[in-house]
């Protein structure tokens, strides 16, 4: 459990520092970018050696490496498409309900155990998932532009499972040691430079504007996210059941945000908000009965 609280706190940190990138003027897709690349620097300083090394090619775990570092970078665009076209509420709801992946994959084709309580907290989870996040104000969250577009919400939603999935595949398999960052290292650097591609086109291209602000907000940036993702995959290595870890985190991450909006942005909250907070400390308490 100390594992998911310290992946739980990383996380809660990367929210608290995008929500003051705006005030810096930072360049959100840069900083992601460049967070990347300090999440490689991470797990060199941690493991002792680079991604892609000798040692690492033949891997089983390689494939899914690459293939979780395009998802990454994809997964970040289509985030920021369903903001633009449907609201930050949406972006977030369709990002954690990636449960909806996560716990059935987990139950259905690694035997995880699924009781009462347990299946009645994770639609607990799912209510306050959208309850917390609905607007807290009459106003409009979203600037929708009709059911033409809603591939967008439902990708972001794909690729956010996806990435679930595939990690408790990975566990589970046994293809990777949870306290070695090989995997974890690998995937970042390959979202690094795909990002990387994107930016230099970008730059060229005059779509874009390099500053060194960019650059800081990625590493202040880089140093939570690696430790979000090292303590999730300790977190399963330590024998925690996915259909447990996965609930708990969007939860757990989703209550301190919240909270934290609440005393240090002074945030407020509506009734319904409210509401979600306390089915999410429900679902918990049934999730880890």
């Amino acid at each position: 459990m100390l594992y998911l609280l310290l992946s739980i706190a990383c996380s809660v940190l990367l929210g608290f520092i995008f929500k003051i990138f705006d005030r810096f003027r930072v360049h959100t897709f840069q900083a992601i970018m460049f967070n990347y690349f300090t999440c490689v620097v991470c797990g060199w300083l941690h493991s002792g050696r680079l991604p892609y090394s000798e040692a690492d090619r033949g891997e089983a775990w390689m494939p899914y490496a690459l293939l979780l570092g395009v998802v990454f970078i994809s997964g970040f665009n289509t985030a920021a498409l369903t903001v633009r076209h449907f609201g930050v509420t949406i972006s977030q709801i369709m990002q954690k309900m990636s449960i909806l992946m996560t716990v059935p994959f987990a139950i259905l084709v690694y035997g995880e155990s699924s009781g009462i309580l347990k299946l009645l907290g994770f639609v607990l989870a799912l209510c306050s998932i959208a309850l917390v996040n609905w607007p807290s104000d009459t106003r409009k969250d979203a600037n929708t532009s009709g059911v033409g577009l809603l591939w967008i919400p439902l990708l972001t939603w794909l690729l956010a499972g996806v990435i679930e999935v595939v990690f408790v595949l990975v566990q589970q398999e046994g293809m990777i040691d949870t306290n070695d960052p090989a995997f974890i290292t690998t995937v970042f650097c390959t979202a690094g430079v795909l990002g990387a591609a994107v930016s230099a086109f970008g730059l060229a291209t005059g779509r874009m504007i390099f500053s060194w602000r960019n650059v800081a907000a990625g590493i202040v940036l880089g140093i939570p996210n690696y430790g979000s993702m090292l303590f999730l995959l300790m977190a399963l290595g330590s024998g925690m059941e996915a259909s447990l870890a996965f609930p708990l985190t969007n939860i757990g991450i989703i209550l301190a945000t919240t909270i934290g909006a609440v005393w240090l942005f002074h945030e407020r909250l509506s009734k319904i908000n409210w509401w979600g907070i306390a089915l999410a400390l429900a679902a918990i308490v049934f999730i880890s009965v």
